[in-house]
């Protein structure tokens, strides 16, 4: 195999940047081949000792065949035959998170999200792609911080930077929301996101908010933000405050109400709370289910059910979700 190099010298710096972490990107998959079958069976092993003792549905998971789950059961010293006898074991082992693993993942995001981002950097999904490779370049150097690179680097001072980047995707998603959706859908949402979690139970739920902000000139005036048919409202005391609610700036008050309901939640004496609720408030959004490919000797694969972003279980095919 050659090792010429195919460097160009009129490759201009952006191109040699984007270059160098695509390589760079290769090369931790390389490293990361070498581990695979080795996780594999850990992982593997994890699933049978927490009690998944369907073969065929261990390999159609890990996307492999049944000889390959037997083979890494009996290399993790696992008797498939003894499976009655077999306890299953309430701790999942597994190795720790290392910086080492993280840190190719962030090289590769950031090779992906770099040219898409440089082409259209006002593309939100662009924008969120490319913080969350600094969130994970964020989470590798917080497990591992840098010694060589001056002040700044401390776990502490990293995990600051890495709630800024999520705050970042944020903005960037609900950004996105309020080009795609209009005012009324939002409010609907809204509503129902409010009634859904009283419904539950066992969270407050911010109606409004007096805040008094304090300005450059040294005046403070008082911002009263609250709901109207789901609809933000933003009222004061001042002719200072001007202009109407758009899109992102609902989807914004409402994503602080909702962090100051959780804060509130959390200092609630329990006699503020109502016996938890299974069921679902109607009139929801649908639920979403990602169906998850299956080997060409496996049937049809089974679904996971997802909502608003979290896997809530599996779904076998024909069983209704």
């Amino acid at each position: 195999m050659s090792t010429a190099s195919t460097y160009d010298p009129g490759m201009s710096d952006a191109r040699e940047t984007e270059r160098l972490a695509a390589l760079s990107a290769l090369i931790g998959w390389a490293d990361r081949r070498e581990r695979f079958a080795e996780e594999r069976a850990d992982l593997v092993a994890a699933a049978w000792r927490s009690g998944s003792r369907n073969v065929a549905e261990l390999a159609r998971l890990a996307r492999v065949s049944r000889d390959t789950i037997y083979a890494d059961l009996k290399a993790r010293n696992i008797d498939t035959s003894a499976r009655a006898q077999d306890p299953v074991s309430t701790a999942v082992p597994g190795a720790p998170l290392q910086a080492e693993s993280v840190r190719p993942l962030a090289q590769l995001v950031d090779a992906v999200a770099r040219p898409a981002y440089g082409r259209a950097p006002d593309d939100g999904l662009a924008q969120i792609t490319a913080s969350a490779g600094r969130a994970l370049q964020a989470v590798a150097d917080a497990l591992d911080p840098p010694t060589d690179q001056g002040p700044g680097w401390t776990r502490t001072e990293l995990m600051h930077g890495l709630a800024d980047t999520g705050a970042s995707i944020t903005r960037a998603a609900h950004r996105e929301l309020a080009a795609s959706q209009d005012p009324d859908e939002l409010a609907e949402r809204t509503d129902h996101l409010h009634r859904s979690a009283l419904h539950r139970g066992r969270d407050a739920a911010a109606e409004r908010a007096d805040v008094v902000v304090a300005l450059p000139t040294g005046e403070s005036i008082t911002v009263r933000l609250g709901r109207d048919h789901g609809w933000t409202t933003l009222s004061g005391d001042s002719p200072l405050l001007t202009g109407e609610i758009d899109g992102l700036d609902h989807l914004e008050v409402q994503h602080a109400l909702a962090v100051l309901s959780r804060v509130i939640t959390r200092k609630l004496d329990e006699a503020a709370f109502v016996e938890t609720r299974e069921d679902a408030l109607p009139g929801g959004p649908p639920v979403r289910q990602r169906i998850i490919p299956s080997n060409e000797d496996q049937p049809p694969a089974g679904r996971i059910r997802e909502v608003d972003g979290t896997a809530i279980g599996s779904v076998s095919p024909g069983q209704r979700p």
